[in-house]
């Protein structure tokens, strides 16, 4: 079986539901934008393999995908409690977090993780440095520390940080043009053409 020939893995997965490769099938269906067969997928593939850390990240970025924000955030977590240096669940949890409003202790407790697994995670780095004192009120009022949405809106995204996670959440906030930011450093990096292509036009559609 060529497991990067989508059809043969529909056949060979409608017929084993216990196989190992379910991530494989969902990730060619999240790279699709076809973030229900993803969610699908994963959820039959996890009742075999409960313990596929990939099977339970891709899930949480389909559920991101999809607004169930919650669920998101639940299996994010499973995927921290197994693989407390999974970078790329690592940066997500906090900025999914910040969307479901979450406490300030949670928020920095996730934050200073993201910051150790990547210490140059440019978000962790602007939520955990406490803003400068400055001699007037203004200037303090200037420098206060931005409501996370707001930094996410007006930060400057690098290509380290951009990811389809990034672009998930920022459509979440209703932040379109930013999502179609990240979508285009997505494109510089080389990333999946069809996933990307889909993502614009889904934003397209409700701008």
């Amino acid at each position: 079986m060529d497991i990067t020939n989508q059809t043969e893995l529909e056949l060979y997965f409608a017929d084993h539901f216990d196989t190992v490769l379910f991530p494989v099938l969902a990730d060619m269906y999240q790279s699709k934008a076809d973030y229900a067969r993803a969610k699908r997928v994963c959820e039959i593939g996890l009742e075999h393999h409960p313990d596929s850390v990939d099977g339970q990240f891709i899930l949480s970025q389909a559920e991101m995908a999809l607004g169930n924000l919650t669920t998101a955030e639940k299996w994010l977590k499973k995927v921290l409690d197994k693989v407390p240096s999974h970078q790329a669940a690592a940066a997500a949890l906090p900025v999914l977090q910040e969307q479901l409003g979450r406490s300030k202790n949670t928020l920095t407790e996730s934050w200073k993780r993201a910051q150790n697994v990547d210490p140059t995670n440019q978000f962790a780095n602007d939520f955990l440095t406490p803003p400068a004192k400055q001699s007037s009120k203004k200037k303090k009022k200037d420098k206060e520390a931005m409501p996370a949405d707001i930094m996410i809106e007006k930060a400057a995204i690098s290509p380290r940080l951009a990811t389809f996670t990034l672009v998930h959440v920022l459509k979440g906030q209703e932040l379109y043009q930013r999502a179609l930011d990240v979508l285009d450093i997505l494109e510089q990096k080389g990333e999946n053409k069809k996933q990307i292509e889909a993502e614009r036009k889904s934003i397209q559609s409700v701008l």
